[in-house]
């Protein structure tokens, strides 16, 4: 009688650890899923945030962003387009040397991010077309043609730059 209430207490210590072992398991394993999930939403946060034109509210850097993509479509920037687009800036802006150098920069770095601003063009111009008047997109569009005659004649894209800018300011 004594092993039979032996056996059977070491039946139940046994299955005692067993779901308690399991039950620990189970939390484990829904705290490393909660842990993936943070990770997973960061990461998809990081990589929301990280471009610049997601979140463009002054029409200055969305120009900005065209200008350098314009000047970059014959290859590397030279200095000499590169003090063209921010004098241009600056008289256009009304701004002084170190806020059109921080817009160049800006626009520098906006088109590291996505390589090709052609491809965003309606995006990089809602806040031209949300806040200028004609008179200063018709402006941005001849900044633009200007800055695409600096080397030469302008290249195939960066005539249709000019003109989907042209279409999405003007038209629209």
């Amino acid at each position: 009688m004594h092993i039979i209430i032996a056996i059977l207490g070491a039946l139940a210590a046994a299955f005692w650890a067993f779901t308690h072992f399991m039950n620990a398991a189970n939390q484990g394993r829904e705290a490393v899923g909660e842990v993936r999930g943070v990770i997973r939403r960061g990461k998809w946060n990081r990589r929301v945030d990280q471009r610049l034109i997601e979140n463009l509210s002054d029409p200055r850097e969305a120009a900005a962003v065209l200008l350098y993509q314009m000047a970059a479509y014959d290859g590397a920037v030279t200095d000499r387009q590169a003090a063209h687009i921010v004098g241009e800036m600056q008289k256009a802006f009304e701004a002084d040397e170190e806020t059109a150098q921080g817009l160049y920069a800006f626009g520098r770095m906006a088109v590291g991010e996505i390589n090709d601003a052609g491809n965003n063009v309606r995006k990089i111009l809602k806040p031209v077309v949300d806040v200028c008047t004609d008179v200063e997109k018709q402006q941005l569009v001849d900044l633009l043609e200007g800055t695409a005659e600096i080397e030469g004649p302008p290249a195939d894209i960066q005539r249709r730059l000019i003109a989907e800018a042209r279409r999405v300011l003007l038209t629209e």
